[in-house]
């Protein structure tokens, strides 16, 4: 009897195991393979620099590095770190109709990371919001940032606090992932151990 409850949980252990895609990392450390820039003229503000991700733009100059490949449902977690004081960067979710927030808002300047930013769903510009942020977020350390998307949800974790459960509506089915740089504003941050498991 006890051998064939042992044999049970094996099995289950098994099956939830084959269910679980391990992650994958977005980012080798040596390049941009796998990603692309656009606009293309704005490709040398992203470099591979000592095994991180540098976004800077000098110019001011607005940019979106884009995952070759598409996702649906995944778990993407990274770590950043911001070099200037102000900076306006985030991750966008299959598209750009929806944004995790990294940095201070343009509209509302104020520290928004982990918030969402879904102008497309016309419920405001900051449609999934919270109040966490200035107790959470390590301005100048580094940070870990969990962002969640399984159907038109998504779910952001900033250091391991839970942040914002938000539903979209305009958010699309598929898509690649993004990170930004946004016009206007000269900024300077490095990600590193970016990576994704398809859920």
């Amino acid at each position: 009897m006890k051998k064939l409850h042992k044999l049970a949980w094996l099995l289950v252990i098994g099956l939830v195991a084959a269910g679980c895609e391990p992650s994958v990392s977005l980012f080798d450390g040596k390049s941009l393979e796998g990603w692309e820039c656009d606009p293309v003229e704005q490709a040398p503000d992203w470099k591979a620099v000592g095994g991180e991700l540098l976004g800077e733009n000098p110019e001011k100059e607005g940019s979106i590095i884009w995952t070759t490949t598409s996702f649906r449902d995944f778990e993407l977690e990274l770590e950043y770190i911001t070099l200037t004081d102000d900076y306006d960067t985030g991750i966008f979710i299959r598209g750009l109709t929806h944004q995790v927030q990294i940095g201070i808002s343009r509209s509302l300047q104020k520290d928004m990371t982990a918030c969402i930013y879904a102008p497309k769903d016309e419920l405001g510009s900051y449609p999934g919001q919270t109040d966490k942020v200035v107790d959470i977020h390590k301005i100048g350390e580094w940070n870990h940032l969990k962002v969640i998307v399984t159907g038109k949800r998504i779910q952001t974790i900033l250091n391991g606090e839970p942040m914002v459960d938000y539903t979209g509506i305009a958010l699309v089915d598929e898509g690649p992932i993004g990170l930004q740089l946004h016009g206007g504003v000269h900024m300077s941050v490095k990600f590193r151990n970016i990576k994704v498991r398809e859920l």
